[in-house]
């Protein structure tokens, strides 16, 4: 049976170095020699994402911003794939929030569009670059992101949740990284799209069934994807709710070689 492998890449097939080491790379490789599809499913921007698509030499569709957006840098004929949140929406998302933002930001192929940009972001966000950045307030941009990242004060989660809840919760929902520094890191972001609805229209595309679907992740992004494949990987190193959706949890974690050793198991590989 052929199978669409769907692999994550900051705290999964990626160390925390941010590398694929040359196991991964030997066993992704010859499971796309045998026919699989190797797909990479991250919340990098496309900017932040093609040279790692580039290192495994894939010529499968890349999704990127969380399932926000979906081509083929190989194949010019793939219809690219891109949902956006409507502008409106946007400016009233940063008038509202505009006394509490700490910065806030979304990025477009390799441009960022940002209110208060802190260089720091680059070593948060992969794909960031300060020498791409368009710095104003939200409502002087008239292009639609697929996705939104708002740092906001950490005491003011309830608002910020609730006026998305109250005013957009028929089309956007929010997604809490965490809170540092007193700064709580959102991501807004279209309630229907997520690496999981990419990842259907891809088996969609290549007419395949979820039974054919192998996914593997680790973060909070991950969890629609996880739950949803025919076979669900959580890393060990995986937030809690991951592992709580997932059918199977590696022993090793993204700095061992997780993503590597459990396809070698799975496939019966033998690459190492």
């Amino acid at each position: 049976m052929t199978y669409l492998i769907a692999c994550d890449l900051d705290g999964t097939t990626l160390n925390h170095q941010g590398e694929i080491t040359e196991k991964t790379k030997k066993v992704l490789q010859l499971l796309k020699s045998q026919g699989h599809l190797i797909v990479l499913a991250t919340g990098r921007p496309y900017s932040g994402a093609i040279a790692k698509y580039q290192e495994l030499d894939l010529d499968t569709p890349l999704v990127t911003d969380n399932g926000g957006s979906i081509e083929n840098p190989k194949d010019p004929s793939f219809a690219k794939q891109r949902t956006y949140i409507p502008v409106a929406m946007m400016h009233d998302i940063f008038r509202f929030s505009k006394p509490f933002i700490v910065t806030t930001f979304f990025s477009i192929d390799d441009v960022v569009y940002a209110y208060k940009y802190d260089k720091k972001l680059e070593a948060f966000f992969s794909g960031l670059t300060s020498s791409k950045v368009v710095e104003a307030e939200h409502t002087a941009f008239d292009v639609e992101p697929t996705g939104l990242v708002y740092l906001i004060e950490a005491d003011k989660q309830e608002v910020f949740e609730g006026f998305i809840r109250d005013r957009f919760g028929h089309t956007l929902s929010t997604r809490l990284w965490g809170v540092d520094n007193g700064a709580a890191v959102y991501e807004v972001y279209l309630k229907h799209i997520s690496k999981s609805s990419a990842i259907k229209y891809l088996l969609d595309y290549y007419d395949m069934t979820n039974e054919q679907w192998i996914a593997l992740g680790d973060g909070i992004n991950d969890v629609e994807m996880i739950r949803d494949a025919g076979l669900g990987v959580a890393m060990q190193n995986a937030v809690p709710e991951l592992k709580a959706v997932a059918k199977r949890i590696t022993e090793r974690t993204h700095d061992d070689d997780a993503v590597a050793h459990f396809l070698n198991d799975y496939f019966q590989l033998n690459a190492f």
